[in-house]
């Protein structure tokens, strides 16, 4: 989970919220940012295996950390079970307002005019808004200067130290739509609800696509009729009206599946990730 105020601390308020309220019992949301979700991922799969604590984080945690980290201390696919998928969430490719490109066409034709020069920015090595740009780059065969942000690079973006970014939607959307930057696509397998008539890069590139999802975890002992039942509600909760308008509201798309389904996410994503990483020769140890 992120800090508070973040998108994955905010949804994930959202869903303690009504949770608790279902259940009759107090829902806390102890945030552990910090190596890559890694943190809060260790404490839960080594809570007690009762259902009473569980692990909110996105996608990533599953299908990128056990490629970029040498070694983590728990077993992604033993020692936590999927409960349930809640939303997912795309980003949007954005440029400083100052570079002459309104397309993927036009930035890959700037790219290869200038190779080695244009720079990007993200929130650090691994991450979604990293890997999409390699996956690009990767695509379009060009070369681009990665930058590695601690803290948000957006501010970056805006003045011209780097030139672009891959942005998550719920934080891109505010900036593009204060005139702040320029999108030019978005990495969605379609294009966003909120710009229909901004591409998406697949539309160029087919194989570009990247989106995280949230959702639960759960340790690995807890028993699967308290894991069916916590997907049955959680499944309710997303699918309520104010709750699907304030996913959309925020640039995210709801989503419901069963743990199964979950974990066939899990594996498909993986593999993709995965083999981009090694290929890239990407570590943070």
């Amino acid at each position: 989970m992120g800090p508070p105020g973040s998108p994955p601390d905010t949804y994930a308020r959202i869903y303690a919220e009504r949770l608790a309220k279902a259940f009759g019992v107090p829902v806390v949301v102890d945030n552990r940012p910090g190596a890559g979700a890694n943190l809060a991922s260790d404490a839960v799969a080594k809570a007690p295996p009762d259902g009473y604590t569980l692990l909110y984080t996105v996608s990533s945690a599953f299908v990128v950390n056990p490629f970029i980290y040498r070694k983590l201390p728990f077993d992604v696919d033993k020692d936590l079970k999927p409960v349930a998928p809640l939303l997912t969430q795309g980003s949007f490719v954005v440029v400083n307002n100052d570079l002459p490109v309104k397309s993927i066409h036009e930035l890959v034709a700037y790219a290869k005019e200038h190779p080695g020069q244009l720079a990007y920015a993200s929130y650090g090595v691994g991450g979604f808004p990293h890997l999409i740009m390699e996956l690009l780059s990767q695509a379009a065969k060009i070369q681009m200067l990665h930058v590695p942000y601690k803290a948000g690079p957006m501010t970056d973006v805006i003045s011209g130290q780097v030139q672009l970014m891959a942005e998550p939607a719920a934080s891109a959307i505010p900036m593009i739509k204060a005139g702040k930057v320029r999108p030019i696509a978005y990495t969605g397998p379609k294009r966003h609800a909120q710009f229909p008539a901004l591409p998406t890069v697949a539309e160029t590139y087919s194989e570009v696509v990247s989106f995280g999802w949230h959702g639960l975890w759960a340790p690995a002992g807890v028993p699967g009729e308290i894991v069916q039942r916590l997907n049955a509600e959680l499944t309710r909760i997303t699918r309520l009206p104010e709750v699907m308008t304030k996913i959309q509201e925020l640039g995210s798309e709801p989503l419901s599946a069963t743990p199964a389904a979950m974990s066939s996410m899990v594996r498909l994503e993986a593999k993709k990730w995965g083999g981009l990483i090694r290929a890239k020769g990407i570590t943070v140890d």
